[in-house]
């Protein structure tokens, strides 16, 4: 207990990494204390529940704070949906401001999920406009489901990825080529470029017929996908948001409701009103 006190501060940034031979190394030489690796471990726990709470308890404090969510973002879209015991099952939050900003953007919703590392797993996805989703089977259910009779496309870099994973022969000839196929704007030179494909490895054209032309060519898709090709925007809010998918799910809301200052990441209690850069 006293030892998981101690070493708390060092886990107040998610980022940081402390392991447990850490806390045996700096405990014998601040305290002259000879820590078991499991005395380690334990000390570890105790600091991430002083700090962050038990991960069951986090799922009791979502509904005050969606409360506090739409009464601080009016006219957003918070929904808290259980199971029929009483479970939780998932939230979903759409922030008025995105709503509203919706008019000035491209008409493509990107969707991509990230898996949730903290005691109870699970997924968060994140829709975003600019660029395209992710080809996932599960997203494409999803929104074929909730949003019947919308058109569903594939990110090119991900299907890329899953013919250089499959096919191993002629990975450079096929990178650039398959960009310029996916990027045609004729059909002419669609077929072109498919031939030269098929010369190379006739099973990737067979994967890439497969996998649906009008998923991930731009010629055609149904829709004018303009540049909107890749689920880039999507990724980098992956990347962003990292760090708060090792926290348990109401602190990770928290985390991911920042102010970024320069090279500066300052979180935004809403709860209880404060800032944790001190200032206010």
């Amino acid at each position: 207990m006293v030892v998981g006190s101690i070493v708390m501060p060092k886990y107040a940034d998610p980022n940081t990494i402390y392991t447990p031979k850490d806390i045996q190394t700096d405990m014998l030489s601040e305290y002259g204390v000879n820590l078991t690796y499991m005395q380690a471990w334990r000390a570890k726990e105790k600091a991430l529940k002083f700090l962050r709470g038990h991960p069951a308890d986090s799922y009791s404090r979502l509904p005050s704070y969606l409360y506090i969510l739409k009464k601080s973002y009016p006219r957003s879209v918070v929904k808290l949906y259980k199971t029929e015991d009483d479970c939780f099952l998932y939230v979903f939050v759409a922030l008025s401001t995105s709503i509203e900003g919706w008019e000035h953007y491209r008409p493509v919703i990107i969707v991509d999920g990230t898996f949730l590392k903290s005691a109870y797993r699970g997924i968060m996805l994140i829709a975003n406009t600019m660029d395209a989703a992710d080809r996932n089977e599960s997203i494409l259910k999803a929104t074929s489901t909730v949003y019947t009779g919308m058109p569903h496309y594939a990110c090119m870099w991900h299907i890329w990825i899953n013919v250089r994973s499959k096919f191993k022969k002629g990975h450079l000839k096929l990178s650039e080529l398959y960009s310029a196929t996916a990027r045609s704007y004729t059909l002419d030179e669609f077929n072109e470029r498919m031939s030269k494909i098929e010369e190379i490895d006739t099973r990737v054209k067979a994967y890439l017929y497969d996998s649906s032309y009008h998923r991930w060519s731009r010629v055609h898709a149904t829709v004018n996908r303009t540049w909107t090709m890749t689920s880039n925007i999507v990724e980098s809010l992956n990347a962003v948001t990292k760090d708060a998918r090792e926290l348990p799910v109401r602190t990770s809301t928290d985390y991911i409701h920042t102010v970024i200052d320069g090279v500066k990441r300052f979180i935004v209690w809403l709860q209880n009103k404060r800032y944790s850069c001190g200032q206010f």
